[in-house]
């Protein structure tokens, strides 16, 4: 999901500090992907419909460089907008981040191996 995505990107975030930095960007609507098949009456609203085309945010993201004083401030809209920390409260939680964000030895600990 777009939460995990999030946490995840929060985790990197974390790690990488000092070394680069790290953007969260919504691609928007990508037509024809056919993620709604399968999904019979599913309608998204206009007002959710931005005119944003194939994924040009995530392109944008890499020239970008009026990024957010506030590190946690990582979300880039598909419409270009830095999302402030009210939109993203939920993702800030770093044990969450951790949670979703397991390390290799926690995976192995856990009996999975990689």
């Amino acid at each position: 999901s777009k939460l995990v995505g999030l946490l995840g990107a929060h985790w990197w975030r974390r790690q990488l500090t000092g070394q680069c930095t790290v953007v969260a960007v919504s691609p928007g609507l990508i037509p024809d992907t056919g993620l709604g098949r399968g999904m019979p009456g599913l309608t998204v609203p206009p007002e959710l419909l931005k005119d944003v085309r194939r994924a040009a945010s995530i392109l944008a993201a890499f020239t970008r460089t009026d990024f957010p004083e506030v590190p946690d401030r990582i979300f880039l809209t598909s419409w270009g907008e830095w999302w402030g920390r009210e939109e993203i409260s939920i993702s800030l939680d770093t044990e969450l981040q951790d949670k979703w964000s397991p390390s290799k030895e926690k995976i192995e600990e856990e009996g999975i191996n990689v």
